[in-house]
């Protein structure tokens, strides 16, 4: 039997020292891949969260009854790292308020009432082949993207990562959801566009060896060889596991570099994005998202528009009365505390669960078996950052190596005791950040 631990949403809020309880999901459920792309329909209040990445805010440069533009800047950062935050839709900004994020806490958001008429903002045309190193950065950071599948760059809060000059390009498609394969729409509504980013990189790093990491499944092997045969990219594929959302650990797995010295990883599911703002200047201002469980009646990947709450993927998906709401990316997810949720950029599937398909499992004192220990790929002692963290112990959590846990959740996934072991990782971490 496969477990996966998720936190159980217990009141509208998480205190920030409480370990709360887990969902066990006993089983992944049996799915033929989605061939259809759902669009949603964009709601009259678009909700924008100005913390996109992670732990990184911006402020907004908006006021209320501001008219704004289709890919008008609404929030930025002094910080370099941080990108902007752009509007999806023309309209006058309603308010500037507090909404609950993905994690349980609040963050500032501005509200924008979409007028229907999407007048944009008219962007210049480049040519990134003129553009020199610096610059082309600048204007990749520029273009909003946010990289959040490759865990080492989403806790730093870093933008896409590009390097001046590497022999290696790791493409990172190890993508899959509790409930069913996600990457289906990258050879599908983007393929022209992904091919678009691999000539791209072809311009940019002209010898350098291209290999695309997916996962075993045999639709996103043979759909993905189809659209490569002509590019020479290697597939490397793999079982998903979260353990690749570590970019050392992908890149010592693939290339036997672990340090990145000759390696860039990237996000292959935003390379399409990447290859039309680097291309044309063009925003990209929407995601897709796979929505499943036994409360919705129309499972699949739905394309929504930036600016969308959980309750409007609800609604298309008809999803009545979930017992749990569940948002994440690879075989991982936290728990919704809110419908009002922004659904922010990272978030690859939501479940909509019934109660049938939630079981609960008490955790037990720890046995001191090791099995955490001995799965732990940064070799660290799962069992003993776990009493640091529930006795608040963050100082000896540190000194231990806890900051260098990549959440890969494997420990939780072994432990015979159900002990919740990632969480309480993740509480000692944002506790150190205040």
């Amino acid at each position: 039997m496969q477990l996966l631990y998720l936190r159980l949403v217990r009141g509208m809020y998480m205190k920030l020292f409480s370990l709360s309880k887990f969902v066990n999901i006993p089983n992944f459920k049996s799915l033929d891949p989605f061939t259809e792309i759902i669009e949603v329909k964009e709601p009259k209040l678009m909700v924008y969260s100005l913390t996109q990445q992670h732990n990184m805010s911006c402020t907004p440069v908006v006021k209320r009854r501001d008219e704004v533009l289709k890919g008008q800047v609404i929030g930025e950062s002094e910080n370099k790292s941080v990108g902007p935050i752009y509007s999806s839709v023309s309209g006058k900004v309603k308010q500037i308020t507090t909404e609950v994020g993905l994690d349980g806490d609040k963050y500032e958001v501005v509200v924008i009432e979409n007028d229907g008429l999407y007048k944009e903002l008219e962007r210049e045309k480049i040519d990134y082949k003129s553009l020199s190193f610096e610059q082309l950065k600048e204007h990749i950071k520029n273009l909003g993207l946010v990289e959040t599948q490759n865990l080492t760059t989403r806790k730093r809060g870093l933008h896409i990562p590009f390097k001046k000059a590497c022999k290696n390009i790791l493409l990172n498609a190890q993508e899959s959801g509790l409930y069913g394969q996600i990457d289906t729409y990258l050879f599908m509504a983007e393929k022209e566009d992904f091919l678009n980013g691999i000539e791209i990189l072809r311009n940019l790093y002209k010898d350098a060896d291209i290999k695309l990491l997916t996962t075993n499944d045999q639709t996103t092997v043979k759909g993905f060889s189809e659209l490569l045969k002509e590019t020479n990219v290697e597939i490397v594929p793999k079982k998903p596991t979260q353990y690749y959302h570590d970019i050392n650990l992908a890149s010592r797995d693939v290339f036997s570099d672990f340090n990145m010295k000759d390696t860039m990883v990237l996000d292959a599911f935003m390379l399409p994005a990447l290859a039309r703002g680097i291309r044309d200047n063009e925003l990209t201002h929407y995601q897709y998202i796979l929505v499943n469980g036994n409360d919705t009646k129309k499972p699949g990947i739905y394309k929504v528009i930036n600016g969308s709450q959980i309750k409007d993927l609800q609604e298309a998906s008809e999803a009545m009365d979930p017992f749990r709401m569940v948002g994440g990316s690879i075989l991982s997810g936290d728990a919704i505390y809110s419908l009002d949720t922004t659904i922010d950029k990272g978030i690859r599937e939501i479940l909509f669960l019934s109660k049938d398909e939630v079981a609960r499992d008490e955790e037990i004192n720890c046995i001191k078996c090791g099995r955490c220990q001995d799965i732990c790929p940064m070799n660290l002692k799962p069992w003993e950052l776990n009493e640091m963290a529930i006795n608040r112990d963050f100082d000896d959590f540190f000194k231990n190596r806890g900051g260098m846990c990549v959440e890969c959740g494997l420990c939780s996934y072994v432990c015979p005791s159900k002990r919740h072991l990632l969480q309480s990782f993740k509480t000692a971490k944002k506790a150190s950040r205040g």
